[in-house]
């Protein structure tokens, strides 16, 4: 008996402490998929250019006819919030289903890039002045607006030095809140959605995702990172050998120093 009191004791004492800990803010860094977010995003030029479809929703089962309710989702992989495998870019690449998964919980670095305007390029120098270390998600923030109708869409872009230095500070994931990463007018002049194409095309795609790094594009909210450490992550649905998924991405941010446990 006594030593059920003593274990129960200890119990009692040590549990609470094995949970407490202070407990940082959590920040959805999702876009809601919804019809008509794709011509939102990218417009209805790059959808022509690129073929790639809008979002549907269909009602499937309802309360009329039953006692429950479902809905068709018909979507790109490539729209939203979304993740790049391999086989986004390479006709013999890994799909998003191979993903490794220790790639999708790290922590995570915001580069601010939005004194950056429209077509200026992301060099090494733009990272040098952040302590990114390996192992960290890079999480790019990008001084982007949606294009007026009848234009592409256009951004700052990462160079392929830029993305060769991600990849030899081993960082376990690139993230955006733009629809891609690359030089989209350099892609125009030089033809790169011709199949004729395919061993210039998307070469910072192929730098990045050849090194097995995930690339996250269309993030929301990154104005909350900012001046914060954080935790990324980002989890793909596991759709068989495709290039891509939607993906939930969220980022807790670590607590300030001396935070009381929760």
């Amino acid at each position: 008996m006594n030593r059920l009191v003593l274990l129960g004791i200890v119990t009692l004492f040590f549990l609470p402490r094995v949970n407490a800990r202070p407990q940082g803010k959590i920040v959805d860094l999702t876009e809601g998929i919804h019809e008509g977010m794709v011509a939102e995003s990218v417009g209805k030029a790059a959808m022509e250019l690129f073929g790639i479809h809008e979002v549907r929703l269909e009602p499937e089962m309802n309360f009329q006819k039953t006692t429950g309710r479902s809905t068709f989702l018909e979507t790109s992989t490539q729209i939203g919030t979304h993740m790049d495998a391999g086989a986004h870019v390479d006709p013999n690449g890994w799909t998003v289903d191979k993903v490794e998964l220790d790639r999708l919980i790290s922590p995570g670095v915001l580069v601010d890039l939005r004194s950056k305007t429209s077509g200026d390029p992301i060099t090494p120098r733009d990272f040098e002045k952040y302590k990114i270390r390996p192992g960290d998600s890079v999480v790019l923030f990008f001084n982007y607006q949606p294009p007026r109708p009848g234009e592409l869409y256009s951004q700052a872009y990462l160079t392929e030095e830029a993305a060769q230095w991600l990849v030899e500070h081993r960082v376990q994931c690139v993230a955006s809140n733009t629809p891609g990463l690359e030089n989209l007018k350099r892609a125009q002049q030089n033809h790169w959605t011709d199949p004729a194409n395919q061993k210039i095309a998307w070469p910072v795609h192929k730098i990045l995702l050849g090194a097995k790094i995930p690339i996250v594009e269309g993030l929301t909210n990154l104005d909350q990172l900012i001046g914060h450490r954080f935790e990324f992550i980002v989890l793909p649905l596991k759709i068989v050998g495709v290039d891509g998924s939607p993906v939930r991405a969220i980022a807790i941010l670590d607590p300030p120093r001396n935070a009381p446990a929760k």
